[in-house]
């Protein structure tokens, strides 16, 4: 098959699900906005604030590599995993971080990328808006591979098995990427018109 077949297919799993009500974009946008508020109260200063989505977006990482590589071995070993699997795997994520040194390791190199601006209000603003488009991939990531995994949905993503993992993975993590994209700007625009 051809990779515009995989591309279409995979465009036709995110509309799918991204159709349905759990992910209304701004009930979506209001989850993302009480974690946001749940972290601000959690801390005292600015610089406290930005520590914390930082060491977020970098959990965000984690979770999402995490995501990548079970989806990665399901590709490799043509295997349709139970999504209890799945789901078990990425409910570790938060222990398997905290009992290793994964945040120190990696929070460096996402300081440049959540740090931007020319003051602390601004940074913070940026950081905001990394964490907001890190966590829609990682949530976009993990509710493709739950509707891959799905045992009703087998027939149609039995054609996924077909390609190479990589291709795979770079096809889902794009449009992981364009639909995270697509659902801030039109918040932005929900918002500009209110």
């Amino acid at each position: 098959m051809s990779i515009e077949l995989l591309s279409k297919n995979t465009a036709e799993v995110f509309h799918a699900f991204s159709s349905q009500p759990h992910w209304d974009k701004v009930e979506r946008e209001e989850g993302i906005k009480n974690i946001l508020t749940k972290i601000r109260e959690d801390v005292g200063s600015h610089e406290e604030y930005l520590e914390a989505l930082l060491r977020n977006v970098t959990f965000q990482y984690a979770n999402t590599n995490t995501a990548i590589s079970f989806f990665a071995q399901c590709i490799e070993e043509e295997q349709f995993f139970p999504l209890e699997i799945f789901h078990s795997i990425m409910a570790d994520v938060p222990k398997q971080v905290q009992e290793t040194n994964f945040l120190a390791e990696n929070m460096p190199r996402f300081q440049e990328l959540v740090y931007k601006g020319s003051g602390v209000e601004e940074q913070v603003v940026h950081a905001q808006g990394v964490f907001f488009h890190t966590k829609l991939v990682n949530d976009l990531l993990v509710e493709f591979i739950g509707t891959f995994l799905q045992p009703d949905n087998r027939d149609f993503m039995v054609n996924f098995l077909e390609y190479s993992t990589k291709v795979v993975i770079d096809t889902v993590m794009n449009l992981c990427q364009v639909y995270a994209n697509h659902i801030i700007e039109e918040l932005n625009v929900i918002h500009s018109a209110r």
